[in-house]
């Protein structure tokens, strides 16, 4: 069985609590709505930014969206419009990522959930012993800058999850070494890789985002592409976002070999462009090496069937 990727969704932190997209276009168009970032509620997060540059747009990451507050609130609400949802996760340690993600399986309406999305470009703590049997945690860079780190918290994320849901890892412009990251990631269960052309900006929490950084986003899928053509990185779909705010940037994105798009801050000043997009994309024939056709034993959500029973 084929593995699933949604062909268009919102990216991660813009689209509010996905419920907002609903004044604007009709959800049950779009093959999935992409809800997060979700995560566990922590200290007061700095809020979302989002400011013009000369080179493009410099954004603040969203602060998560509590996992308890979409447990109760928003699941119940996409579940009950029949409405698929992919859930995109947020953690400073395997211990938090494991936490939310147990967090979402326990909710009685988890079965609108057809999808996970780890950040591996969100910052890592490493967890250290302190006296008294406390422990702290000490900043050691983002996820994606440790291949080791990525594949263990994949495999930690594919051990909380049913083995026919799509999990899928998102690297961004930051990583250094994409294709040994992405390598990792894959072996540590992710079966589809999320490429984002964000770059780091001003602060350690700042990125630049909207239509110049499509390059990075193009560089990102292309060199990707490449390297699972030369048996480098095993045969998983790609999905695009950064950069990609209208039907011909989509197309770029599809035709160098993305099997999915998300969009992101063309979100912001025009959402019906999401519905655009995903027009365009309805009769584009596959991407370049179809990464939709490789075999991974991950399931369409319509094969899947109901995943309730945990």
């Amino acid at each position: 069985m084929s593995t699933w990727v949604p062909r268009v969704t919102p990216a991660a932190g813009c689209a509010g609590s996905g419920r907002e997209l609903a004044r604007f276009g009709d959800l049950a168009v779009l093959d999935a709505v992409l809800l997060g970032p979700v995560g566990l509620p922590g200290g007061a997060a700095p809020r979302s930014t989002l400011a013009p540059s000369p080179s493009g747009l410099v954004h603040r990451q969203a602060p998560v969206l509590p996992v308890d507050h979409v447990v109760d609130d928003l699941l119940p609400w996409f579940r009950a419009r029949g409405l698929r949802v992919v859930c995109a996760v947020r953690g400073s340690t395997v211990g938090a990522v494991s936490d939310t993600l147990q967090r979402l399986r326990r909710s009685l309406d988890f079965a609108t959930v057809v999808g996970v999305e780890i950040d591996l470009a969100a910052g890592r703590e490493e967890t250290r012993p302190a006296i008294g049997g406390l422990t702290s945690a000490d900043p050691v860079g983002s996820w994606s800058a440790d291949p080791q780190a990525c594949l263990k918290l994949l495999a930690a994320a594919r051990e909380r999850l049913p083995r026919d849901l799509l999990l899928q890892a998102k690297l961004g412009g930051e990583c250094p070494q994409p294709v040994a990251a992405a390598r990792a990631a894959v072996g540590g269960g992710a079966r589809a890789l999320v490429l984002s052309g964000a770059v780091p900006a001003l602060t350690a929490d700042q990125f630049l985002v909207g239509p110049a950084v499509a390059p990075v986003t193009l560089g990102l899928v292309t060199t990707l592409r490449a390297a699972i053509a030369a048996g480098r990185v095993p045969d998983v779909p790609l999905v695009a976002v950064g950069g990609l705010h209208d039907r011909a940037g989509a197309l770029a994105a599809h035709s160098a070999g993305a099997a999915g798009i998300q969009v992101g801050s063309g979100i912001l000043s025009d959402p019906e462009t999401l519905w655009r997009v995903h027009d365009a994309l309805a009769d584009a024939p596959p991407p370049t090496r179809d990464a939709t056709a490789h075999r991974t034993g991950a399931t369409t959500p319509d094969e899947a069937g109901d995943h309730d029973g945990h």
